[in-house]
């Protein structure tokens, strides 16, 4: 029982998967002025619960990135408001943010906090096509063996400082294990895939930039372990733009999925 006066807990998570498309939104975290992803949600959330509430996503893109696997979580008072924001969410977002799945889980769940590993892809163009606005227009092929020669040593464990905004590095090291990193190639586009337990600011951007520089023979597949070995951003060279990214998985454990899972330290639900 809650003491007189006090705040209600919020015991209660949904999970809400979403799919966006970033070139009208100034990135996913909250500003005071600009439009973004979390600012429309916590507008409509609160609309319908009638107090402020804001979604926690598993990921803060950047201005002008695509998503088609974002999560957020959402901390509630009671299954009363699950129940209003599983019918009403869905049907209220604007045309460029879809509603993919919402559903209730565990009170442990942290969409960021408990992400085990998230997947993006990058999307390039080899020609020109202006009705496709969603990829880096290259104009021009890549010498493909080079780039999957170098996309290879970004496999692993690896200290990513030298792929990372300078004033967003970590205290910890920097370390991102990277499970897949390919390219698929076709006719006259390639699509950059790469899972990792996590990423840092600018990570997969920087990335793409040093694949497009060994294509175009500016640098050598054997320049990347020089690269992330210097750990400076320095070391490495531009960065590809936002339209052709998309976050397009976070995966989590199976046991936050489930409504009823209780963590043993907290028999009395997790605040957001």
């Amino acid at each position: 029982m809650h003491d007189e006066g006090a705040s209600p807990r919020e015991e209660y998570r949904l999970r809400v998967d979403l799919a966006y498309v970033g070139r009208d939104f100034q990135g996913w975290q909250i500003q005071a002025v600009a439009r973004t992803i979390q600012g429309e949600l916590r507008h409509l959330v609160s609309r319908v619960l009638d107090r402020e509430v804001t979604p926690v996503g598993a990921g803060r893109t950047d201005t002008g990135v695509n998503a088609r696997g974002q999560v957020a979580h959402i901390a509630l008072r009671s299954e009363a408001e699950c129940d209003r924001l599983i019918r009403a969410l869905p049907g209220m977002v604007p045309g460029d943010i879809a509603i993919t799945a919402i559903r209730r889980v565990s009170p442990a769940f942290n969409a960021r906090l408990a992400a085990t590993s998230r997947r993006y892809s990058y999307h390039l163009l080899l020609g020109r096509d202006i009705f496709r606005p969603y990829c880096w227009q290259l104009g021009r092929d890549l010498d493909r063996a080079a780039v999957d020669r170098a996309a290879g040593w970004f496999l692993g464990a690896h200290d990513y400082a030298s792929f990372c905004k300078t004033s967003s590095l970590k205290d910890d090291g920097n370390i991102c294990d990277v499970s897949l990193c390919t390219l698929e190639w076709g006719a006259d586009s390639a699509i950059f895939h790469v899972k990792a337990n996590r990423f840092l600011h600018h990570m997969v951007r920087n990335m793409v930039g040093q694949l497009v520089e060994v294509g175009y023979g500016r640098r050598e597949a054997d320049d990347i372990p020089r690269i992330l070995a210097a750990r400076s951003r320095s070391a490495a060279g531009g960065m590809a733009p936002p339209q052709g990214l998309f976050l397009e998985e976070v995966t989590y454990p199976e046991h936050l999925l489930d409504p009823g899972y209780q963590p043993p330290s907290s028999a009395q639900g997790v605040d957001a």
